[in-house]
């Protein structure tokens, strides 16, 4: 330890060196990023106003209109390509549309066919006016007819708590009429049954009121003897 020479001690400046002071940085990275942002947009600006032509629109006036040569190849009115492309988008059109019927038309049809009496449907003055009214070919007609139909609304039924109204299949006016006047056949008698219910409760609640009347009057001769 002794041969060791001791370190002499970092000694800090005391003041500031004149270069230290001459590069000091007179902003902050917040000034310099806005000065950008400012010199950004008045460069946008510049060029824009730089691109525009105040006499584009006087220029476009001098040329005028624009002439379109005419074509070279004509097309004839009377070219047999042309007939045979028409006749093949017709043809498609009537495929597409043949025997078609829309759904507002089917429920018309089978509306009407419910109001009508038993046999009209078969009737072939009918058939034909629906073929003419709704645009539809006798095989879709009868399609229709067999497989298909619209229900018909019936009364309330009494016995129904919830007040609903029942939809039940009808073939002609005919049956329509008849499962109505079933509903309203079977409300009558559940009437009936209720009206029926509520004379036998009152009368069975007069007879146990006389009943006891009768009974008060022994009780009440038999304290007197008494």
């Amino acid at each position: 330890m002794g041969s060791q020479t001791s370190k002499v001690a970092r000694r800090l400046p005391t003041k500031a060196r004149p270069e230290t002071l001459q590069n000091a940085p007179t902003e902050s990275p917040a000034t310099l990023k806005a000065q950008i942002q400012a010199a950004s947009e008045l460069k946008t600006e510049f060029i824009e106003e730089d691109g525009r032509d105040p006499h584009l629109h006087e220029h476009l006036r001098s040329i005028g209109e624009v002439a379109i040569p005419p074509t070279i190849t004509k097309m004839r009115t009377s070219d047999a390509m042309l007939g045979i492309v028409h006749e093949r988008k017709k043809a498609d059109s009537k495929e597409l549309t043949e025997g078609i019927i829309s759904i507002d038309a089917v429920y018309s049809l089978l509306e009407e066919r419910k109001r009508l009496n038993p046999g009209e449907v078969d009737l072939v003055s009918t058939r034909q006016r629906w073929i003419e009214k709704y645009k539809v070919d006798q095989d879709t007609l009868s399609a229709l007819l067999k497989y298909y139909g619209t229900m018909a609304v019936m009364p309330v039924a009494a016995d129904d708590k919830e007040d609903r109204r029942m939809g039940v299949w009808v073939s002609d006016k005919a049956d329509w009429e008849r499962k109505v006047r079933e509903v309203e056949e079977r409300n009558e008698k559940i009437e009936k049954a209720k009206k029926d219910a509520l004379k036998d409760n009152n009368r069975e609640k007069d007879g146990k009121e006389n009943m006891s009347q009768e009974e008060k009057k022994l009780k009440d001769l038999f304290e007197d003897d008494l």
